[in-house]
């Protein structure tokens, strides 16, 4: 997406004396970004991503940021850490405008591959992995706060407002209501929310970096793999198998599945679009943030379809 927002390198200048940094020498604005204006500002000495923010409130910018300070406390490698203001804040007020500042990092975004699966299931899996300190882990915010688990996905079926072709396909690949799944108990912590292939940067051919931890939150790992895999292992539009098993011997060599999660993975993937769905449905077509993305909803539940049946053609 283009960025929304626009502003000088006058304007770029005064949010960074913010930070105590001066002598902006270019701002540059990046296509990346639906919730966000992203600029590239090179100083004298660095160079650094600006961020305006589009879409979310001061708060929801607050607790990713608390998710991202707490990630490079518990020293996981690909995530982006917010630089601080002067104050020691990390959300930044200029007239009408607030966002994030970050590092700039160089890096090439991937297309999809039976070597970018890997990578990408090893860096999800390290997220999987991380050990967590107890007590810091309350304080951040839940998955559902800004994404969509399966009761949200189930409790949205029986609303008003679902469109019909999403309550029929539910139906129909779930059946039995996620009862299963959700009489289930998986492992918890900080998942991601949209790690598609398209939110990694690559650098001489590793991942060097995660972006876009909006939707990231305590949840179940076993979601946030279903999310992953059903944006990143495609071909031509579809989840394919070969591409499913490169993404889990790179996942695996980190994390292991237990027996459970194995057991639920299919329902994971499915569930995975059906989020991501939702996530469109209540953005762009309740919300109207961008009209030509209303009925994008729709390509995610075909997806789901197309994979239902190949999982059923593969017993």
């Amino acid at each position: 997406m283009a960025s929304y927002t626009q502003i000088s390198l006058q304007d770029a200048e005064e949010i960074l004396k913010l930070y105590g940094r001066s002598r902006v020498l270019k701002c540059t604005p990046l296509s990346l970004g639906i919730s966000n204006s992203n600029y590239r500002v090179d100083l004298e000495n660095e160079v650094v991503l600006l961020k305006i923010s589009n879409d979310k409130n001061q708060e929801q910018l607050a607790d990713e940021q608390a998710i991202l300070v707490y990630l490079k406390e518990r020293n996981y490698p690909y995530s982006l850490k917010p630089h601080p203001l002067k104050d020691g804040k990390f959300i930044y007020n200029y007239g009408q405008y607030f966002g994030v500042l970050y590092p700039f990092v160089q890096g090439i975004p991937p297309g999809p591959s039976d070597y970018t699966c890997q990578e990408v299931g090893r860096a999800i899996a390290e997220l999987h992995s991380i050990k967590h300190d107890s007590q810091k882990l309350k304080t951040l915010r839940g998955h559902e706060a800004v994404g969509f688990g399966p009761i949200e996905i189930l409790d949205y079926t029986i609303s008003s407002s679902c469109p019909a072709d999403f309550k029929a396909i539910f139906h129909q690949l779930f059946p039995d209501k996620l009862s299963g799944f959700n009489d289930a108990k998986f492992e918890t912590g900080v998942i991601h929310g949209d790690l598609y292939y398209d939110n990694t940067l690559f650098d001489h051919n590793k991942i060097s970096t995660v972006l876009d931890f909006e939707q990231a939150g305590i949840g179940e790992y076993i979601l946030d793999l279903g999310i992953s895999i059903s944006g990143t292992c495609l071909e031509k539009g579809r989840i394919i198998t070969p591409l499913v098993n490169s993404y889990l011997v790179g996942y695996e060599s980190v994390r292991p599945l237990n027996t459970n999660e194995l057991k639920f993975l299919d329902q994971a993937i499915i569930l995975g679009l059906l989020s991501i769905s939702l996530w469109r449905i209540k953005r762009f077509k309740e919300r109207n943030l961008n009209p030509l993305m209303e009925n994008s909803y729709q390509d995610l539940l075909v997806r789901a379809q197309n994979y239902f049946e190949m999982k059923k053609q593969e017993l």
